[in-house]
């Protein structure tokens, strides 16, 4: 029945196991006073801490700040100083942090330190616990403003150009001060700057200004000066260019017409010279010059009534006739008269052709005289307008600095802010911190989480062996579990291991009775004879099982030996009381007969073979053929042969005993033995070629949480059918 019990345990793979909530609820039970410690320690702390702490109070002041200061002067007046956004930042938000961390400066609380007088405050610097000539090193500006801007902070109110200024002190009034002094120290700042920015700009420009008008005065002397040297005082070089100009333009017409009437006069000339030469008086009087005199035309006139009368005397006298004759003188001498008014008229144009020729001389000379006098202007004129431009540009600028001198006087004068104080800071009785409800909740939950998170921590470091998964794990058959034997005060010695003799109905003896039969059932074909019982380490409790389990045995019928092959410390001889001068080293080193050496105990059909003398060589016995003849001896006239054997780790004697006996079973104290060395023990027991029984898991309480949701109920079901067994005996 113990054996279907045993397999009716779920087992599930590394892969495939759920997470088992009671597990981690065991875990919790498990170090519930650790967590509980760890709870009430942090809470604690975390309560005495908060007692501890110098109350702080917190006021706060708000400022508005806007992106301009007030156009006073109007929008054609550029301050010398920006206080406002301008246009030095690319984005409001630059503008917006630049101020806040102004707020924040050092200078900012040096100025409300120095108003406050906080740096002679002692008690606000924390110096009271140093003697009075200790403390004026430290009473300084900076130390103040540095106290200050660790109890500073500035909070922007989102969406808005509000911002509050934060302060927080052990003094409620001293908070709302500093607040509000700080405020009004960076309102302040923003106008000295101003200030100052204005009265150095000022400076530097009427120093500008002084030398601007030096050049301007110098300018102004050196066009003076080419203006008197050019007789330019009384009239404008423009008007002097134009007068040159008009001169050119009027001689050069005046030139053009005499060209013209030159060339007019001399072809006259030339045709009346032409004329004059045939004495033609008929073509000489068409002639323009001729024809146009009237008194040209008078003697025309005359000539021809004399020409008319000598003609008519021709034809009545004869050429000798005094009245023909005195006709005929008549004639010649009008003829006379009119080539001689056409000679005048002739040597007029002449004349008046030679006037026109030294008009024309004359012109030309004076036309080059005004060219070249013009040409003069015009080369003036560069160097005249390079002084005007000069004389102009140096006005222009002295004006434009003037100007600017005026306005950065009127700014420097302005006391307009784009700072302003919207609420002063007023004291707070009621501290912020410390804040007693909420460290104390803080408190409870990190000692809650520390305590769990230590529980855990501790559980996952544990890495000793604390159920059958983990001895499965290793590949060992799990053959059951062995309570915690306490024995009873006054019993005798070897209680313990005989717990199954003493109390049948006991815990113990049931389990021991499982693991009896879970051995006898390994393999049914082939059961084995002798077997060793080994440990990891040493107190794992090996020699508890053994004899317990030994007892089982013989109740069930069988020939059992004990031999205590732990020839280094023996205790077998102890447990049952027996003598131990002879033993298995006596046996092995010198021989003897078996039953001298073996000893019977009050269990019907359990003997012992006690450890004997301790020898030099426990080992090189073991290793000896003897050893080997003599466990074949006792293999046939016992049933079952259990060696008790040294720890795995200690010496080599286990791994020679598993090497020759049929089997070994390896022992584990739960919650003792660690994973890795029972590990290492099942590998030296396989390099060892010992065939491996399985394992017993010692000392593991039913009733402990560690163990309650690992091994599952069959310990609690075989308790429980002890002690209904014990009752109904009873009654």
């Amino acid at each position: 029945m113990e054996g279907k019990q045993l397999q009716s345990e779920p087992w599930y793979g590394p892969d495939e196991a759920p997470i088992d909530l009671r597990a981690y609820l065991a875990i919790l039970l498990k170090r519930k006073w650790i967590i509980a410690v760890v709870f009430v320690a942090t809470l604690a702390a975390t309560a005495l801490y908060t007692l501890r702490q110098t109350p702080i109070y917190a006021a706060g002041a708000t400022v508005v700040i806007d992106l301009e200061p007030p156009q006073v002067l109007g929008e054609g007046v550029r301050e010398a100083v920006d206080i406002g956004a301008g246009y030095y930042y690319s984005n409001t938000k630059d503008f917006f942090e630049t101020q806040y961390k102004i707020i924040a400066s050092r200078r900012t609380a040096e100025l409300a330190a120095e108003k406050l007088g906080l740096d002679k405050d002692s008690g606000f610097l924390g110096l009271t616990h140093l003697p009075a000539d200790q403390q004026a090193q430290f009473l300084t500006l900076k130390a103040a403003a540095s106290a200050i801007q660790g109890r500073t902070s500035v909070e922007p109110v989102k969406d808005s150009r509000v911002v509050r200024i934060r302060v927080e002190d052990e003094d409620p009034g001293r908070a709302a001060a500093i607040a509000n002094e700080l405020a009004r120290a960076y309102m302040q700042s923003n106008l000295e700057r101003r200030v100052e920015g204005s009265r150095d700009a000022s400076v530097w420009l009427q120093k500008q200004l002084a030398d601007l008008k030096g050049s301007l005065v110098q300018s102004e002397v050196a066009l003076h000066e080419f203006k008197k040297q050019n007789d330019l005082i009384q009239t404008s070089f423009e008007n002097r260019q134009t007068v040159t100009n008009q001169r050119v333009l009027a001689l050069n017409d005046n030139l053009t017409r005499v060209l013209a009437r030159k060339a007019e006069v001399e072809a006259r000339v030339e045709t009346i010279r032409a004329e004059r030469k045939s004495a033609d008086i008929d073509r000489l009087m068409e002639l323009g010059p001729v024809a146009e005199s009237g008194f040209v035309s008078q003697l025309k006139m005359s000539f021809l009534a004399v020409t008319n009368e000598a003609g008519d005397l021709r034809n009545r006298y004869g050429p000798e006739h005094p009245k023909l004759k005195a006709a005929e003188e008549k004639l010649a001498h009008a003829r006379e008269n009119l080539l001689r008014e056409i000679d005048r008229i002739l040597g007029a144009q002449i004349a008046e052709y030679d006037e026109l020729v030294a008009t024309e001389r004359k012109l030309k000379g004076l036309l080059e005289t005004a060219k070249r006098e013009a040409l003069k202007v015009n080369e003036k004129e560069i160097e005249y307008r390079r002084l005007a431009r000069e004389e102009e540009n140096n006005q222009r600028i002295h004006d434009l600095v003037l100007k600017r001198v005026k306005e950065v006087d009127l700014s420097a004068m302005l006391q307009a802010n784009n700072v302003r104080l919207l609420d002063e800071a007023e004291p707070n009785p009621w501290p912020i911190k410390p804040r007693t409800r909420s460290n104390l909740a803080l408190g409870a939950i990190l000692g809650l989480f520390a305590g769990i998170g230590l529980a855990f921590l501790l559980e996952f470091q544990d890495r000793s062996v604390k159920s059958h998964l983990d001895l499965e794990a290793l590949g060992l058959n799990f053959l059951g579990v062995v309570p915690p034997i306490k024995p009873k005060r006054g019993e005798e010695p070897g209680a313990k291991e005989t717990m199954v003799y003493i109390e049948p109905k006991s815990a113990v003896a049931e389990c021991c009775r499982t693991i009896r039969s879970n051995l006898l059932f390994l393999n049914p074909d082939t059961p084995w004879r002798t077997m060793v019982v080994t440990s990891a380490g040493p107190q794992e409790g090996k020699t508890t099982v053994l004899a317990n389990l030994g007892i089982a045995l013989a109740q069930g019928g069988n020939r059992v030996l004990l031999v205590d092959s732990d020839m280094r410390r023996s205790r077998l001889h102890k447990v049952f009381g027996l003598p131990n001068e002879l033993g298995l080293s006596g046996l092995i080193a010198k021989g003897g007969e078996i039953d001298d050496a073996v000893k019977s105990s009050e269990v019907p059909g359990l003997f012992v073979l006690p450890a004997g003398p301790v020898p030099p060589n426990p080992a090189e016995l073991l290793h000896s053929e003897r050893f080997r003849t003599l466990v074949q001896a006792l293999s046939a006239k016992f049933d079952k042969v259990i060696f008790d054997s040294p720890p795995v780790t200690a010496v080599a004697d286990p791994l020679v005993l598993a090497n020759v006996l049929d089997g070994t079973l390896v022992v584990t104290k739960a919650f003792f033995t660690d994973r890795e060395v029972a590990e290492r023990t099942v590998k030296s027991l396989r390099d060892a070629n010992a065939k491996l029984l399985g394992a017993v898991l010692n000392a593991l309480d039913g009733d402990d949480q560690r163990y309650r949701y690992k091994i599952g109920y069959y310990y609690k079901y075989g308790q429980s059918y002890v002690e209904e067994t014990s009752a109904s005996s009873k009654a």
